[in-house]
């Protein structure tokens, strides 16, 4: 991989997007990029930063439901002001009531809380970025060190306009999967280096983060820090990343199921819920 042009430069499929109406909310500041939001760090919604809002709806969306006092808390608002900041949620879609006194995140919730504040770079940066990254992608599958080995990579986005010179970010879409392929001594594997980690003063906030423990690891090393990489997992995102234009940098392209395809054609419903103690 390392010293070759990246895959997207010799042939780029060329797929038509079946394009669903988002709409600019401009009184929120937020523009709708290929796989998600950028919001102006500088707007406001109920009284509170746009950053504070998307750091409140990240730390709320792992919950079922929740109630006021527990927004404010994760808002850093005084007790008995946060009533403003839900009234003003609910009224953009963000969150909504599940019985009284109790709320849960949307499905644009979670969208919000994700979405980048983020300066658009130019194309120049954003193909380092990208050939950085591949050359960080042989590194893990070559390392012995790693548990996890990178099976396929997808490039989409921003990028797939060649007319336009400063990108929102390099969106790719990433399947990890263990190198070692009899399951249980792969959890064994990740097992010993997770306490390896601990001895080295790692902390792990949950047991999903000691039981993928070679996933994280890997993870945070592909995206390097960068703040031009969005990456997505591909099992997940797989129906809405194959239903746009995209070229697969690593691994063999797939065609969209029936059942893939009409769920990228749809409007989105509700993420199911997240167990508390879920680190993403």
């Amino acid at each position: 991989m390392t010293g070759n042009p990246p895959s997207y430069k010799i042939a780029v499929r060329q797929q038509e997007a079946s394009r669903q109406d988002a709409g600019h909310r401009k009184r929120l500041g937020i523009v709708l990029c290929w796989n998600g939001m950028r919001i102006d760090p500088k707007s406001m919604i109920g009284r509170c930063p746009a950053l504070v809002v998307r750091k409140t709806l990240r730390q709320l969306r792992i919950w079922d439901r929740w109630n006021v006092t527990e927004l404010e808390a994760a808002a850093g608002l005084a007790p008995g002001t946060g009533k403003v900041l839900v009234k003003a949620l609910q009224a953009e879609g963000l969150i909504e009531s599940c019985a009284r006194g109790v709320w849960s995140v949307t499905q644009a919730g979670c969208t919000y809380s994700v979405a980048t504040a983020a300066k658009a770079v130019t194309r120049v940066t954003a193909e380092r970025a990208l050939a950085q990254f591949l050359d960080r992608v042989e590194q893990v599958n070559c390392d012995p060190y790693f548990l996890g080995k990178v099976v396929r990579v997808v490039l989409f986005g921003s990028m797939f306009k060649a007319e336009v010179m400063r990108v929102s970010d390099v969106d790719l879409a990433v399947e990890l999967a263990t190198k070692e392929t009899d399951g249980e001594r792969a959890r064994e594997q990740n097992d010993r280096r997770a306490e390896e980690l601990v001895e080295k003063g790692k902390q792990f906030r949950n047991t999903i983060e000691v039981a993928l423990c070679w996933y994280f690891e890997t993870w945070h090393f592909l995206k390097g820090g960068s703040r031009v990489l969005a990456l997505a997992d591909y099992k997940t995102e797989k129906p809405f990343v194959l239903a746009v234009p995209h070229c697969m940098l690593l691994g063999d392209d797939e065609l969209l199921s029936a059942a893939d395809s009409a769920k990228a054609k749809s409007e989105p419903a509700a993420r199911r819920r997240r167990p508390r103690d879920c680190p993403f």
